[in-house]
Order: C-alpha cells, then sequence, then structure tokens
C-alpha cells in the first residue's frame, strides 16, 4: 500500500482497511508502505502472497506486478500487461474501440507539441465542452472540464505538469454509472450510480461526502442494468483483467448510450468505496471480498 503516487493517502487507506479484514479472517497480515526498499522487505517478510492495495503509478501499473513475478510472489488481482493497459486512458480506450465497445471521441495531444497544433486538432475533431484528462493518472487528477476554447491551455498545462500526454475527449452528458466485476471466475455486481452536488465526479467529490451519493443498486431498468454488466465484462476480458476492476460509465442523456470512460484494475477498499458498497447489495460482506481477491491470488508468467 501508500508508494509515490499521487494517490499515496487514498491507497493507505485501501491498505488499512483490508489488513484489518486480512486479519479479522484469521490471516497474518504486514502493511507494506511500498518504496525503494521494497525487495528487501518482501524477501524479509517471506509472505505467502501479495495483497495489492496500491493506487496509481508505481503500483497499479504493473511495475510491482512484475516485482513480484520476478520473485516468484502470488498476488491479487491483474497481472503486469493488465494493470499497464488499465492505467493507461489512450490504450484502454483505443484497445475497447477496435473491439467495438463503445468509448467517447477524442484526441491524444504530446507535451512536446505546439498548443495552436493540439488547439486546431481539437476543434476539428470535437465540440465544446471537452474533458482533458492526463493518460495515466487516477481519481481524476488533473481532469478539467473545459467549457470555451480559451480553457484548453490551462488544462493542458495542468496534465503536463504530471504526464507526457493528454487525452481530449468529448464530454459526455448524463448520468455516471460503475460496474464491479469480482472474483476468479468474473462475477458482476450491481450497478452503482454516482451522483454528485455539483460538477463533474472530480477528486473532491470521490473522497468527501458530502459532495456526492450513491445509489446501490442504480434505479435504471433491468435491461439497461443487464447491458451495463455486458459491455464491463467484455472490457474486462479485452483487457485481461483478472479478480477485481471496476467499469465506469456514462449513460448519455442525448443518446440514452452507454459509454465507457474507463477501468480502474485496483478500486478503492476501504468500508466506503464502490466495489464493497456493490457487493454489500449482492449480499457480500467486506470480508468477503476480501476473501475472494485472496482466494484468487496467483503469479500469472
Amino acid at each position: 500500500m501508500g508508494g509515490s503516487s499521487a494517490e499515496r493517502e487514498v491507497s493507505l487507506g485501501t491498505g488499512m482497511a483490508i489488513a484489518g479484514a486480512l486479519r479479522e479472517l484469521g490471516h497474518q497480515a504486514l502493511e507494506v508502505d511500498v518504496g525503494t526498499d521494497l525487495p528487501m522487505r518482501l524477501t524479509a517478510g517471506e509472505p505467502d502472497a501479495a495483497f495489492l492495495a496500491l493506487h496509481g503509478r508505481m503500483g497499479e501499473d504493473g511495475c510491482v506486478q512484475g516485482l513480484l513475478e520476478v520473485m516468484r510472489i502470488p498476488y491479487t488481482g491483474c497481472g503486469v500487461l493488465a494493470s499497464a493497459v488499465t492505467m493507461d486512458k489512450v490504450v484502454t480506450r483505443e484497445l475497447l474501440a477496435f473491439h467495438g465497445l463503445p468509448v467517447a471521441e477524442g484526441i491524444v495531444a504530446g507535451s512536446g507539441q505546439e498548443f495552436d497544433a493540439i488547439a486546431c486538432r481539437v476543434a476539428e475533431a470535437l465540440s465544446y465542452p471537452v474533458m482533458v484528462k492526463p493518460a495515466r493518472e487516477g481519481s481524476s487528477i488533473a481532469v478539467t472540464e473545459v467549457t470555451r476554447p480559451s480553457g484548453l491551455r490551462e488544462a493542458l498545462e495542468l496534465v503536463f505538469a504530471c504526464d507526457t500526454r493528454a487525452l481530449v475527449e468529448r464530454y459526455v452528458k448524463g448520468r455516471l454509472l460503475t460496474v464491479g466485476i469480482l472474483g476468479s471466475e468474473p462475477r458482476v455486481l450491481p450497478v452503482v450510480e454516482i451522483i454528485t452536488r455539483e460538477g463533474f465526479y472530480d477528486y473532491k467529490a470521490k473522497y468527501d461526502s458530502r459532495f456526492t451519493e450513491y445509489e446501490v443498486p442504480a434505479d435504471i431498468s433491468p435491461p439497461l442494468a443487464e447491458a451495463a454488466g455486458s459491455i464491463s465484462l467484455a472490457g474486462f476480458n479485452i483487457l485481461g483483467c483478472e479478480g477485481i476492476s471496476r467499469v465506469d460509465i456514462i449513460l448519455e442523456d442525448e443518446t440514452g448510450k452507454l459509454v465507457i470512460l474507463e477501468v480502474n484494475s485496483i478500486p478503492g477498499m476501504t468500508e466506503n468505496s464502490l466495489i464493497p458498497k456493490a457487493a454489500m447489495a449482492a449480499g457480500m460482506s467486506f470480508n468477503d471480498v476480501v476473501a475472494v481477491l485472496l482466494g484468487g491470488a496467483r503469479l500469472k508468467v
């Protein structure tokens, strides 16, 4: 847990909650705050398995998974490739689109490109408002809703301060849904609707309950819930995910279509996180979810 990413504090919360559940389940659990001494910590601890509670770069992106493969320590969740792919929003959307799954139209801009050239490409391909996102950050870090061309430069500068590529997507207005996938034989959990009191589902809305409400299960028709689960499971399989993932989707107001926003390979896991909320609606306790994930820990290579 922990690590050095921008999502460090969120990861520490996830890790502490999981460690508590593991102990309640009768396991010996050692919390490891990931740093450059990780190989030595793992060697000294001689773990039977590593339960990954990392978020963001150098943890959720395949780096730690690769180290665990080299050290032959079984671990929970996705393997190296799926972790790296799902961390990269650009690669994720290209793979999903290639397989016919719905994603928002967008362009990719690099930090070395001239701003005027990027602005021209955005104007040609999209209409405002647009969403500007880093390719490889989570928790909506450095994500900006840009309502007019004059705001594009500042949004890109925010992204390029933490990443070398920006994804500029059509703003999809609608209801925000999320679908959890859990287990070695993937089970689709009930759809959750995320209702923000103001703006989009940014970092503040994700981690301050005063700004967000959750409908569990979402108040949508059974056919629509089934469709959301179907495209989420399809995305999970296409990207090679394993153990757990959460797929964020927009139900577009204008068209009634479902649009995939992103796939999270290590979603938050505290009592108040979305996967445990969905699991509870399916009759599973927090400890049940932790037990399922630990039971699927294995080497993937």
